[in-house]
């Protein structure tokens, strides 16, 4: 619903309750739905109401199960939500440290920029001035350092034509993962919320069960004449 968006811990699941089914052998005065203690002068329970009880004992169960497999669900979600952040983490840090080799191959060609006018500026300073003496040899090794030149200029434009092809993919995927991974953590949250929102009415729901029906006597002939109808 465990930078871009940041699942977090994990998200808390309401632990649900369901009523105890019926005691076995518990006597007529003292059964209860739950299988606990009848409640203190709670009142017997009439046949209707028994049938009524036992309904919605029915119901809960059904209730309590749907929303288990609720809960594995967002669970299984909140999983999924974590191991996304996770590879989008891994991609913004590989990410982050390809910024840092085109950091460094722009001071290359900083460093190379440099190399140049250094050359031009000899090259225009012997053109202009040639030296009396040792002038072939001067010449020559500007002939070769504008070798070096050009081959390192051919370089640097290879890396430079590579880095552009490979940087804007690689942040545009990244954008769009990142917003995938927050969009999916925002319907995990989500479906996390109303969960826990309807397992607090379930929840709300058993106590009022449990005060007007589980916890109160029911006479043993009544229910047995319930469940053979």
């Amino acid at each position: 619903m465990k930078g871009g968006w940041v699942v977090g811990a994990g998200l808390a699941v309401l632990a649900l309750s369901l009523a105890v089914p019926l005691a076995a052998q518990a006597q007529a005065a003292s059964k209860t739905l739950t299988g606990d203690a009848p409640t203190k002068g709670g009142a017997m329970m009439s046949r209707d109401e028994l049938r009524s009880c036992l309904k919605e004992q029915q119901v809960q169960t059904v209730r309590v199960a749907e929303l288990e497999k609720r809960r594995a669900e967002i669970e299984a979600e909140t999983d999924a939500v974590r191991q996304q952040k996770d590879t989008v983490q891994a991609e913004r840090d590989a990410y982050a440290a390809k910024v840092a080799q085109v950091q460094a191959f722009k001071e290359r060609v900083k460093a190379h920029g440099e190399r140049v006018a250094l050359y031009n500026q000899r090259t225009k300073d012997f053109k202009e001035s040639p030296p009396v003496a040792n002038a072939e040899r001067e010449r020559g090794q500007l002939d070769a350092e504008g070798d070096a030149l050009a081959k390192a200029d051919a370089a640097i434009k290879a890396e430079a034509a590579q880095w552009t092809s490979t940087m804007e993919p690689a942040r545009i995927a990244l954008t769009e993962h990142t917003q995938a991974q927050q969009a999916a953590a925002a319907v995990a949250i989500e479906h996390n919320r109303v969960f826990n929102e309807e397992a607090k009415g379930y929840d709300e729901q058993l106590a009022a069960w449990k005060q007007r029906c589980g916890n109160r006597p029911f006479r043993e002939a009544d229910e047995k004449a319930i469940r053979g109808e």
